[in-house]
């Protein structure tokens, strides 16, 4: 077997193969760059593994891998199992294009348009401190450049989070549960949801605020609130004459004789 340089970094493994520089991560090291769980991993590699190549209903990134058993095994004591590098970029590419948004995946998406630059296969080569003598001084470069290209996504993904949180505390409450200006938070809280919506209501439509300084209680300052709203409707209601009463009964008696009839 040929042999394999074994590397740990970070509890994460990768490996290459002295012969040829193929490549490979772990479990571990997969889901963290995808920004996944490992078990998500391991179902995903399962799924591949088990599929029909006839029937292969897997998503374009990992179509070409339907069936096949893409592994790495070393020859250390621990004959460790890695997942091979092509494999890797695939389900990289599938987290990062393919795949549903999820908690993660702007962590795929940095590490997909990295190594879209520099290969993954380069990648690994610069985690295991494997070196070919067919390396061009290019591919030497990008393998420097590696662990800064890594710092400075680190950076700014942790940049991005602060922003996130901070447009979210500038950003409004919602509209749902806002508290209408004026009001105490402890007094709004003890509200019936009913008498809530009402208070809502009454700022939006006459920019009303409650007054702290009378001895009103605020039961009674709601009923007020109530009872004037239902006079207001009130003297909005036309009062019917008898005549039109007379005349809006004798249709209601034609309409049931012939609706018997």
């Amino acid at each position: 077997m040929d042999a394999i340089t074994f590397q740990v970094k970070d509890a994460a493994g990768y490996c290459t193969r002295a012969s040829d520089g193929v490549s490979g991560m772990t479990i571990t090291a997969l889901a963290d760059f995808c920004g996944v769980d490992q078990p998500a991993i391991t179902q995903i590699l399962n799924k591949i593994r088990d599929c029909d190549p006839i029937t292969n209903d897997l998503p374009n990134s990992l179509k070409p891998y339907a069936g096949k058993e893409s592994r790495l095994i070393t020859n250390d004591v621990k004959n460790s199992l890695f997942v091979i590098d092509e494999l890797c970029h695939a389900i990289l590419e599938y987290y990062a294009i393919d795949a549903r948004k999820y908690k993660g995946k702007q962590v795929a998406i940095n590490n997909y348009r990295m190594v879209s630059r520099a290969g993954l296969r380069v990648f690994i080569w610069s985690q295991t401190g494997y070196s070919s003598q067919i390396l061009s001084r290019e591919q030497i470069e990008l393998i420097q450049a590696i662990p800064a290209m890594q710092e400075a996504i680190n950076s700014l993904i942790s940049a991005n989070a602060q922003l996130q949180s901070q447009i979210q505390n500038l950003l409004p409450a919602s509209k749902v549960n806002y508290i209408p200006p004026g009001w105490n938070a402890e007094v709004w809280n003890k509200l019936p949801l009913q008498d809530k919506h009402h208070f809502r209501f009454l700022h939006r439509r006459r920019g009303f605020r409650p007054d702290y300084r009378n001895e009103v209680p605020l039961q009674e300052l709601t009923e007020q609130f109530k009872q004037k709203q239902k006079d207001e409707l009130k003297t909005a209601v036309v009062e019917v004459s008898p005549e039109e009463k007379q005349r809006l009964e004798a249709l209601r008696l034609e309409a049931l004789k012939l609706l018997r009839e």
